[in-house]
C-alpha cells in the first residue's frame, strides 16, 4: 500500500538548545547513515533500545531497516545542521511495526545519538511519526523498554495515554499507550 502523505513530508525543526535540523522518511539511500550511526552508540544505549549490546546489524536487519513503507513499517530520522559543513548530521530515527495481529498497534523504537540526547530529538520525531501513524490507522503503541527509562516515558506521555504495562524479566516491562489524535495533522510541539 502506499504511503500515506503526512509521512511523505520533510520537516525543518529547531532542537530545544536551538539546532537546526529536519526530519523526513527514512528510504534506502540512509542505509549507510543507519550503519554509521549505529556504529557510533555507546554500550548503554544499545542495551536501552536491544536489552544488550548488540555489535552489529545484519545485512537482513539493514535491508528492512531502510525500506519502510509507509503504512506497516514507518520510518522517520532527523538530522541537524551543526554549522561545520553543508552536510546534515543524521542523528536520530523513530519507526513503528504495525502488527500482523492487531493491524491498530505498532511496535515503537526510537534511538538518538548519545551526545544529541535531552535536546528534543524524540519529541521531534515523534511528531511525525504519530501523525503519519494515525493517519493509517494505527491507533496504539506498544513498546518493550526499561522499567527505569524515564526518558522514554515521559516522551510516550507526551504523545499518547498509557493503557497497559507488563514486567516480563530483567527490569523490562512491555506498555501499550494509546495515540492521541494529532490536531491539524501533526501535534501541537508545544505540548
Amino acid at each position: 500500500m502506499k504511503s500515506s502523505q503526512a509521512s511523505d513530508a520533510e520537516r525543518k525543526v529547531v532542537l530545544t538548545d536551538g539546532t537546526p535540523g529536519i526530519v523526513r522518511p527514512i528510504g534506502p539511500a540512509d542505509r549507510w547513515a543507519l550503519v554509521n550511526a549505529f556504529e557510533e552508540l555507546a554500550e548503554e544505549s544499545r542495551e536501552s533500545r536491544f536489552f544488550f549490546n548488540k555489535s552489529t546489524l545484519s545485512e537482513k536487519e539493514l535491508e528492512r531497516l531502510s525500506t519502510p513503507d509507509g503504512f506497516d513499517h514507518i520510518a522517520f530520522g532527523l538530522a541537524v545542521n551543526t554549522g561545520e559543513d553543508e552536510e546534515l548530521l543524521p542523528i536520530a530515527v523513530a519507526r513503528c511495526f504495525r502488527s500482523p495481529d492487531d493491524r491498530e498497534v505498532a511496535e515503537l523504537a526510537i534511538v538518538t545519538a548519545d551526545i544529541w540526547q535531552g535536546r528534543g530529538a524524540g519529541a521531534e520525531l515523534m511528531r511525525s511519526l504519530s501523525a503519519a501513524a494515525y493517519e493509517v490507522g494505527i491507533r496504539r503503541w506498544f513498546a518493550a523498554m526499561f522499567a527505569d527509562n524515564s526518558a522514554i516515558q515521559r516522551l510516550l506521555q507526551r504523545f499518547g495515554r498509557k493503557c497497559e504495562e507488563h514486567p516480563i524479566g530483567g527490569g523490562v516491562v512491555e506498555v501499550i499507550y494509546e495515540i492521541t489524535k494529532p490536531q491539524g495533522g501533526f501535534f501541537d510541539p508545544s505540548a
